[in-house]
């Protein structure tokens, strides 16, 4: 059972189906071949009645010889010859079939119509005497094999042919022949009969074209399917993000220039990815410096401002210079919490070895412990896989928003809620002090790099707030959609 199955599987591979189908279409056209053949050799034979009517008068003319030994004639054997010899050969006429001796004496007939010949002879036409005369007069031993005269006449065939025996001259064969059918223009008994013949052919033809049809199969298809192989090769090292292999194929055939477009393919694609990484990570710079700029530059300018004044005070008020320099080491530490998160954000998620759910719940227990805002997580089936393009967003997101609590809402709790399925759905909402959706000078750069993060992934943000009732984000995306991205 193992070997058939592996015949079987091994006929399922495109080598092997291409070199039975060239040995199944060698076959197929030599068999058309062949039929064609035979009835072109069918109807030949039937448009040449007359020569193969001759040919069979000839062949009967040579038995009948038999019947005459020495100076007897067996005349039974003779009458039995000339009635049979169409039942044998398959050919029905109307007419008949009669021998007449050297003087040309009717001594044998056989057929419908003999009597309208009178005494043997008269009733035929001139010409057909005259080919009777030529025969009984024809020297033994220089009559030809298969020598026949043969006329026709309104349809009507006469043909002569000389009967010999121990190379002397018996007499002659007449055969009158209207209205002819012989096995040759009868397609029903002439198929058989040339399938006989051609039997052998067939035969041979059958190997001959399994031998070729097998060769020709497993010399072409062996050189498409390494073809196809390298194509199948590349297409797998795409599939794993490896656009720099290509296609060797230099041939200039359909498969050949297939693998040209596949190579620009995949030259365009690894300049794509390319392109948008550089577009990643000036996102992210731009995001980092608006940090540094709204966060640790105000403090470190509060700082410088806090220790230029505690400077001017020194030998003047002691205390007030004391005071002004517990305030800037404040900042500091400040500045240092600030440094701080934002070094612990650009630690990519994929390489804490983290899925999606326990990376945002480590990340919400900092940001509560720096901020002092109460955070609840929730994250059922968070174990489920997520693309690592959707834990990227949404985690950059969840940063981003955080980040726009701290510094805005004025909140005192925030819950994030994370759903991973089909469909992963983030929620963020806080008690703070909302704003106005609609007012576009609202909506800073931060709200439009998360529309941007979730729209590059197919998927849709919600942002609901209200003066006085604080702000709900939720974050939806389809893992199917990535397909498409």
């Amino acid at each position: 059972m193992r070997f058939l199955s592996r015949s079987v599987q091994r006929f399922r591979r495109l080598q092997w189906k291409l070199t039975l189908f060239y040995i199944l279409t060698t076959m197929v056209v030599l068999i058309v071949l062949e039929m064609a053949g035979i009835l072109i050799m069918f109807g030949i034979a039937k448009y040449n009645v007359r020569q193969t009517l001759a040919y069979e008068v000839g062949v009967v003319a040579q038995n009948v010889g038999s019947n005459f030994t020495g100076p007897f004639i067996n005349r039974n054997r003779l009458n039995e010859a000339l009635r049979d010899w169409r039942l044998e050969n398959g050919t029905e006429f109307q007419g008949f079939s009669a021998v007449v001796d050297p003087e040309g004496q009717l001594i044998a007939v056989a057929g419908e119509d003999w009597a309208e010949a009178g005494g043997f002879g008269a009733g035929l036409p001139a010409i057909v005497q005259r080919h009777i005369r030529s025969a009984l007069a024809l020297e033994p031993g220089s009559i030809p094999l298969m020598n026949t005269s043969t006329y026709e006449e309104k349809g009507t065939i006469y043909i002569v042919a000389p009967i010999v025996s121990a190379k002397e001259i018996k007499g002659a064969l007449v055969v009158k022949a209207g209205q002819v059918r012989t096995s040759a223009n009868n397609l029903w008994e002439f198929i058989p009969k040339a399938f006989q013949f051609f039997g052998f052919s067939i035969i041979a033809f059958f190997i001959g074209a399994a031998i070729v049809g097998l060769a020709f199969g497993i010399v072409t298809s062996r050189s498409l399917v390494r073809r196809l192989r390298r194509i199948l090769t590349s297409a797998d090292r795409w599939s794993q993000g490896d656009f720099t292999t290509f296609v060797d194929d230099p041939s200039g055939d359909e498969l050949g220039r297939l693998a040209q477009r596949l190579n620009q393919m995949a030259k365009q694609l690894q300049h794509l990815l390319r392109t948008r990484q550089d577009l990643a990570a000036l996102d992210e710079r731009n995001r980092l410096a608006r940090e540094l700029h709204d966060s640790v530059k105000q403090q470190m300018f509060a700082v410088s401002i806090w220790v230029n004044t505690a400077k001017t005070l020194i030998g003047q008020d002691e205390h007030a210079a004391r005071s002004h320099l517990v305030e800037a080491e404040k900042l500091i530490r400040q500045t240092q919490q600030e440094l701080r998160a934002l070094i612990h954000q650009l630690r990519p998620v994929a390489l804490e070895g983290k899925n999606l759910a326990h990376a945002l719940e480590d990340y919400v227990k900092v940001w509560q412990e720096q901020t002092g805002i109460a955070a609840e997580v929730e994250a059922p089936g968070g174990q489920q896989q997520v693309s690592p393009l959707i834990e990227e967003a949404f985690f950059r997101i969840t940063q981003e928003a955080l980040a726009n609590i701290a510094r805005h809402s004025q909140a005192s709790a925030m819950k994030l809620s994370l759903a991973c399925g089909e469909t992963v759905t983030l929620s963020i909402r806080d008690n703070g002090c909302g704003f106005d959706v609609r007012l576009a000078d609202r909506q800073g750069v931060g709200l439009s790099s998360m529309r941007e993060r979730v729209q590059a992934l197919g998927g849709h943000i919600d942002i609901r707030s209200e003066k006085g009732h604080g702000t709900t984000i939720v974050v939806r995306c389809k893992q199917t959609e990535l397909q498409a991205v």
